[in-house]
């Protein structure tokens, strides 16, 4: 009985959360990572988020590869463009086509995006995302200005 008023008096003290994050969807079939996720880092600064997401085509015979992207980085005040995201995209190497080497991973791109969003809901947002600037690291290293501009659906998780 006393372990149950103890837990009793934690749960009600603190607030546990076991799934909490942001994730931006875009409503297009973008060959980008279609899937972002910002979640907070603990013992880093309040304002920045780790940004993580996600693509892939899977194949439709054997005979093509899995093509998968990546991407990794930070959404953080900046100034003059304010809550943005800085990530590097990863892909693998020739995408669905079948090669006799390993496909391993390269950095493609170092990106600026924002998101601009307009609340529907507590939990459900609606905007667009636009790809500021790319400077492409593939061997090309050139700089594009406003790449992409993409509808997209934001929603908040907060499980528990």
């Amino acid at each position: 009985m006393l372990k149950k008023i103890i837990l009793m008096v934690l749960l009600s003290v603190s607030s546990i959360s076991a799934i909490d994050f942001d994730a931006i969807v875009p409503l297009t079939g973008a060959q980008l990572p279609a899937g972002n996720f910002y979640t907070p880092v603990p013992f880093i600064q309040q304002d920045i988020d780790l940004v993580l997401g996600f693509s892939a085509v899977v194949p439709a015979r054997k005979t093509e590869e899995l093509d998968v992207d990546l991407k990794f980085g930070v959404n953080m005040e900046l100034p003059l463009l304010g809550k943005s995201d800085v990530y590097f995209n990863f892909a693998n190497h020739d995408g669905v086509v079948r090669r006799t080497s390993s496909s391993d991973f390269y950095t493609q791109s170092l990106s600026l995006g924002k998101s601009w969003v307009y609340p529907l809901s507590d939990r459900l947002e609606l905007g667009a995302y636009a790809v500021l600037g790319q400077i492409l690291l593939n061997g090309e290293y050139h700089v594009v200005v406003l790449p992409s501009v993409m509808p997209v659906l934001k929603l908040k998780v907060n499980l528990f």
